[in-house]
Order: C-alpha cells, then structure tokens, then sequence
C-alpha cells in the first residue's frame, strides 16, 4: 500500500470519527423525545404564576363567580347588581413574620371587585384568588366607584336623545350616534367621552348621584360652544349652549 492511500485511509478515519462524536453530541443535547412532542401550551400551564402577574380573563371570571357566590357579598348586592371593575390587590401575608424566615413565604393572589347597585351603592369584594374565598365585603358610596365605558355609553346615548343637543348637532348627529356605539370610537373621526363629575355643593345633584360630563370630537375639534353633563342617577340631561342658554 501506497504512502498517499495510507494517509487517505487515516484522514477517513479521523473524519468518520469526529461525525460520530458529533452526532453523539447532538443526541445528549436534544431535549427528550416526550418534551420535543409537547405543545407550547401545556409547557406554558406549568409555569408557577406569580402574585403580581396581571389577571387574566379566567382570574376575572373565577373572581367574580367567588364574590357572587359568597353570603355576605349576595346580602349587600340585592337584586340586578352591575359589575364595575376587577383589578389586582397585593396584600401582604397575615402573619408575617418580623425576621427573616427560614424558607420563602407563600403570597397569595387576590382581586379587588367592586359592584353598584341599583339605588347607586357599592359593594367592595376582596377575593382570595390563591384559596378561592372572599377575605372580605363591605358596602362603598357611589362617589368611590370608577366610571365605566358603560357608564359613558348610557350617558351618551341619553344626551343624544335631548332635543336640545340634537339640534346643537345638527347633520352630524348621526355620526355622534354611531360613535356612542362603537368601543374604538376614540380611534374614529366622530367620538364621545366622558370625565366623572364631582360637586360638594348642596343644591348640586352630583354631589351624592354619579354625573358624567360628555365631550364630542370630530377630528381634531371639540364641540366648545355647548356642555353637556349627564345625571345617570335619575337618567337626565343638562345642555348648556353658549353662556346665557341652558336645557
């Protein structure tokens, strides 16, 4: 044999060699068969979910089923309540101790919810979303609750419906109409919004009923020479054209 088919053979060899250990390599590196087959969900489900994580729309819906379901909170509700709001609530472990512990403390999750009535109370529910209880119910005025996009869909619907601010609206009133229907209309060429009124004033409804001042942009451009603010608590309607006409 040859010197050049001897070192042919060798230089086989050695690159038959260096296959074989990578392709070794590559198998022990490879995740396991029954993991590679597993579906990004189910890898998802088994990550450990944290006490800040956001709500998802399951924690909402089980937070309020919890509320709904419990004694106390079914005797403040009464009839027809409406759901406001759910948000997160940190709170910290009842019985935290003041040295460091030995081993981490368990944090659970819990939601704040809050309802209305229909005479206008709130009912405040904190969730234990970790033990599935209600940690506790107490009733809240009608000034501490948010204003909702329902509450600014019904009080523009309502001051559509005024026969004073339809004609301040003229040809465009049909665009204003469908703006109060669509939930992106802040988005679009015609929307309606609404900023919550307080008043401390006696004489003034909005000191204890629950008050929206609305607003109508078309384009770039307010509505400036006409205010209309919405009592919702007795469902009426206030326009104000220019600074000596009021409806």
């Amino acid at each position: 044999m040859s010197g050049q088919t001897l070192g042919l053979n060798r230089l086989a060899g050695v690159l038959l060699l260096v296959s074989g250990f990578a392709a070794s390599l590559a198998v022990a590196q490879s995740p396991p068969i029954d993991q590679q087959k597993q579906s990004p969900s189910k890898r998802d489900a088994k990550k450990q979910v944290l006490p800040l994580d956001p709500l998802t729309a399951d924690d909402r819906g089980l937070a309020d089923k919890i509320a709904r379901e419990d004694p106390r909170v079914r005797e403040l509700l009464g009839d027809r309540p409406q759901l406001v709001s759910i948000a997160l609530l940190f709170l910290k472990p009842e019985h935290e101790e003041s040295a460091a512990p030995t081993k981490p403390v368990a944090i659970d999750r819990h939601a704040e919810v809050l309802f209305r009535r229909e005479d206008e109370v709130g009912v405040r529910a904190v969730v234990n979303l970790s033990k599935r209880t209600v940690v506790s119910a107490e009733r809240v005025t009608s000034m501490e609750l948010p204003l909702t996009p329902e509450d600014i869909s019904q009080a523009a619907k309502l001051a559509l419906a005024d026969v004073e601010l339809r004609s301040a609206l003229g040809d465009e009133l049909k665009s204003y109409a469908a703006a109060a229907e669509a939930p992106d209309a802040r988005t679009k060429q015609f929307a309606i919004t609404g900023l919550r009124l307080f008043s401390k004033g006696e004489d003034d409804p909005c000191t204890k009923h629950r008050c929206v001042q609305l607003m109508f942009r078309r384009g770039r451009d307010y509505l400036s020479d006409t205010t209309v603010w919405v009592d919702l608590t007795e469902r009426h309607v206030y326009v104000e054209r220019g600074k000596n006409e009021t409806h």
